[in-house]
C-alpha cells in the first residue's frame, strides 16, 4: 500500500467514523436518559438527507437547508416521544411491556422506508456538494489528492460533537439529562422536569440524526434503506465504545470506520462486514465494551 493510498483511506475512515459518531451520539444520549433507544435513528438519517437533497437542488442555500432539516427532524423527534414512547409508560406493568418500544420504534422506521420510497422512489441518488462547486474538488497535500468535501465535513461532524458535549457537561439542561440518567425518581423530586426533559433528549437525538443526513448526503448514495444500515453500525459503535461513556462511544466510530476503510480496500466484497464480526467478537470478551468502564461515565 503506497503513502497516498493510506492518507485516502485514513481520511475516509475518518470521515465515516465521525458520521458513525453523530448516529451513535443519537442513540447514546436516548439510552443514557431513559434506557430507550430508537430504532428508527438510521431512519431519521435518511429523511434528513432526502430533505436536504431536495432543497439543494432547488436552489436553497446551504444554511437554510441545514436549519429546515434540522428543524423537521427536531419535530419528528418530538412527535417520536409523544407518540410512539410516552403512551409506552402504563405498559410497564404487563409482560414485556418494558420493551414494548422496540417494536413501535421499528414500525416508525418501516413507515419511513415505505414513505421514502413513495416520494422519491426506490432509485440511489447522490446529494449535490455542500461546501464544494463540484464533487471532483481536490486539493494536493504531500502529493496526495483529498477531496475538500471530505475535510470539512470531518471539521463539521467533529464540531457537533464537540458542541454535543459542552451542552451534556456545561449546560444546565445537560445536567438534568444526567441526573435523571443517574435516578429519574430522586430527579423529579429534586424539582427536574423529567417529561420535558426526557422530550428534549429525543429531540436532540433527532438533531443528531439531521445533522449527519445533511452530511452524508454528497458523501455516499441516498436511498430508502440506507437507515437500516447507519442504525446497525450506529449501534456497533455504541457497543464497541461502551453505552455509558460518551467518549467511549466517539472513540468506537473512529475505530469503525478505520476498520471499515481499510478492510474495503483489501477486500470490497465483504469490508462491511468484518468490522461487525470484530465488533461482536470484542464484545464477547468485553461486554460492557472497549471504554465502558472509563470514568468519562457520566452515570
Amino acid at each position: 500500500m503506497s503513502t497516498a493510498n493510506f492518507i485516502q483511506l485514513f481520511l475516509s475512515g475518518l470521515t465515516m467514523g465521525a458520521l458513525y459518531a453523530l448516529t451513535a451520539k443519537g442513540l447514546f444520549i436516548a439510552h443514557l436518559a431513559t434506557t430507550r433507544m430508537n430504532f428508527g435513528q438510521g431512519e431519521f438519517l435518511m429523511i434528513a438527507a432526502y430533505l436536504s437533497m431536495t432543497l439543494l437542488l432547488m436552489g436553497v442555500p446551504v444554511i437554510l437547508v441545514a436549519v429546515l432539516v434540522i428543524a423537521v427532524l427536531a419535530l419528528m423527534g418530538w412527535g417520536l416521544e409523544r407518540i410512539a414512547l410516552r403512551p409506552l409508560d402504563r405498559l410497564k406493568s404487563l409482560v414485556g411491556g418494558q420493551y414494548s418500544w422496540v417494536l413501535t420504534t421499528m414500525g416508525v422506521a418501516l413507515i419511513m422506508q415505505n414513505v421514502a420510497t413513495l416520494v422519491w422512489g426506490k432509485s440511489s441518488q447522490y446529494s449535490p456538494p455542500l461546501f464544494s462547486a463540484s464533487r471532483d474538488n481536490v486539493i494536493k497535500i504531500m502529493g496526495v489528492g483529498i477531496f475538500v468535501e471530505e475535510l470539512l465535513v470531518i471539521a463539521a461532524a467533529f464540531l457537533v460533537v464537540g458542541l454535543f458535549y459542552v451542552f451534556l457537561f456545561l449546560t444546565t439542561h445537560g445536567r438534568a439529562v444526567r441526573a435523571i440518567a443517574f435516578n429519574r425518581e430522586t430527579s423529579a423530586l429534586l424539582g427536574i422536569d423529567v417529561t420535558r426533559t426526557t422530550v428534549l433528549v429525543f429531540v436532540i437525538a433527532s438533531v443528531l440524526a439531521a445533522i449527519s443526513g445533511i452530511l452524508v448526503g454528497p458523501i455516499v448514495t441516498v436511498q430508502p434503506h440506507m437507515g437500516l444500515v447507519f442504525t446497525v453500525k450506529a449501534l456497533a459503535v455504541a457497543s464497541l465504545g461502551g453505552f455509558a461513556n460518551p467518549l467511549g462511544v466517539l472513540a468506537g466510530a473512529i475505530i469503525f470506520g478505520m476498520a471499515e476503510s481499510f478492510s474495503n480496500y483489501f477486500n470490497s466484497a465483504f469490508g462491511d462486514l468484518y468490522p461487525l464480526l470484530v465488533v461482536l467478537a470484542l464484545l464477547v470478551v468485553k461486554p460492557s465494551g472497549l471504554f465502558g468502564e472509563a470514568k468519562a461515565d457520566v452515570r
